[in-house]
């Protein structure tokens, strides 16, 4: 998307950009494959050991992984893998932490979110494992209950254990296939030290355009969380995550992935209607969230609003894993997804998409 398109809100444009269909991304075929594996393997584990818990946790442990990809070495690739599944271990487990306490937890994720976005812009992977904290610490706070007690524990060991699995399996189909992307060609780019991205960062917080994004992400989060607490809504939490997945440094970009997210919600809520006709077989729910899992990468890339649809009947099945899917659960989803999607476009995007723009990190 152009410049020139920032300030671009007609209903035709915004459409036609929402819809839009990428054949620039290659498939990663080892990420599809080890999605496959990882997600289905973990889910089988959690029915053959009756732990759905265990199930629910380490596919999102794979997920969180599986999504980290890297063209360079193997051992690059294992060190980030191992980087990711320790950041997403202790959000989970300052998530579980400050869980249970109203307002204060409303508060300590808004503090959370915050010093993410602006530590963010640092550089790119720091943007990136912000994120990643962010959500996880997200997920972390709707499975406590304030208890510091053994059983709370067992879900960060859950999410490690998924994310460990998921990186042995992305290892492993890596090196097998590694033959297959021999032959292309890396691109050497200049490196900067941490000091100097360090430095251009301090420089960027001089002026207020520095501080935007931060501002954006304060903004929506604090609203996010008051409607949540005030409300009294069951699984607010999705409002915050919403907010945290869409809103992105670029404010262009930001507005695709705001209706991106939110048309691909409704059809997957749709979708995802499907299931409050008949309930799958425990094992058919392994052969389909695999295959949800194996189709992530591909649509994330080029069809986001795909990407969301597919992800709308993964997170159903995954929250409702030893129970049917209800009208509640669907209804649940599709409105606070929506709500997320409003405060971004009205909090992150529409009041700022006149003011000066600022370097971004990325679109991350």
């Amino acid at each position: 998307m152009s410049k020139s398109d920032q300030g671009n809100t007609g209903l035709g444009f915004i459409l036609k950009d929402t819809l839009q269909w990428s054949n620039e991304a290659p498939i990663n075929y080892p990420q599809v494959i080890a999605g496959f594996i990882g997600m289905a393997g973990c889910i089988s584990l959690g029915f053959y050991l009756n732990n759905l818990m265990f199930g629910l946790l380490s596919i999102f442990g794979v997920m969180i992984t599986n999504d980290s990809s890297s063209d360079g070495t193997i051992k690059k690739h294992t060190t980030e893998l191992f980087r990711t599944m320790a950041t997403g271990t202790v959000a989970i487990v300052i998530g579980i932490i400050i869980a249970g306490h109203g307002w204060m937890t409303g508060g300590l994720i808004v503090m959370i979110s915050t010093l993410a976005a602006l530590l963010g812009g640092i550089s790119r992977s720091v943007a990136i494992a912000s994120v990643q904290f962010v959500i996880l610490s997200i997920i972390g706070s709707s499975m406590g209950d304030g208890g510091l007690h053994q059983d709370i524990f067992r879900i960060p060991v859950y999410f490690a254990t998924g994310s460990l699995l998921g990186i042995i399996v992305s290892v492993i189909v890596g090196f097998l296939m590694q033959k297959s992307r021999d032959h292309k060609v890396s691109v050497q780019t200049a490196k900067i030290s941490y000091k100097q991205r360090f430095t251009q960062w301090r420089s960027k917080l001089t002026h207020f355009t520095g501080w935007k994004y931060t501002v954006r992400v304060a903004l929506c989060m604090i609203a996010a969380q008051s409607i949540g607490v005030v409300f009294h809504l069951e699984r607010s939490y999705w409002i915050c995550l919403t907010v945290a997945i869409v809103l992105k440094r670029d404010l262009a970009y930001s507005q695709r992935r705001i209706f991106q997210r939110g048309i691909g919600t409704a059809v997957g809520v749709l979708l995802g209607s499907c299931l409050l006709l008949w309930s799958l077989p425990q094992w058919n729910s392994v052969v389909v969230i695999g295959l949800l899992g194996a189709l992530r990468p591909i649509f994330k890339n080029r069809s986001y609003a795909i990407y969301a649809m597919l992800m709308t009947p993964l997170m159903l099945m995954m929250f409702s894993i030893g129970s049917p899917v209800t009208a509640h659960l669907l209804e649940y989803r599709l409105i606070d997804t929506m709500i997320g999607c409003v405060l971004a476009y009205v909090l992150g995007f529409y009041i700022w998409k006149n003011a000066p723009r600022g370097n971004a990190v990325g679109k991350t």
